[in-house]
């Protein structure tokens, strides 16, 4: 019963990676990828013992543990470092317009903005 929900929560994923398929290809390729691989150690859970006696790990569900953990502190630093360099766009962009304003280009400096209705 629960290899069932979790392919079917695997299929799930997928389906919705595929409806928001706004990332370049090779995204979407990686990530269907990893979905098979997932879906592979549910269906056949002793490959995976044997894949982690092969790497020296005790059990299948040790080296898929591992192996989670290093893909989201993969994933975490990747959207820290994407969090540290937009703010420092931001930082510069604050800058160029209270530098603009302060030269007395109002107009360069404002932003478009449609007019209220009133």
């Amino acid at each position: 019963m629960i290899r069932i929900v979790l392919l079917i929560c695997l299929v799930l994923i997928g389906w919705r990676v595929f409806l928001r398929r706004t990332k370049l290809p090779i995204h979407i390729v990686l990530v269907f990828g990893v979905l098979g691989l997932a879906a592979g150690a549910v269906l056949f859970p002793d490959v995976t013992t044997d894949i982690a006696h092969i790497v020296g790990v005790g059990r299948g569900v040790d080296l898929i543990n591992y192996l989670v953990d290093v893909g989201i502190l993969f994933v975490i630093l990747h959207y820290y470092l994407k969090f540290v360099e937009l703010e420092e766009r931001i930082t510069h962009l604050v800058r160029e317009i209270a530098l603009l304003r302060a030269q007395g280009k109002p107009s360069e400096a404002r932003v478009n903005r449609p007019n209220p209705v009133v």
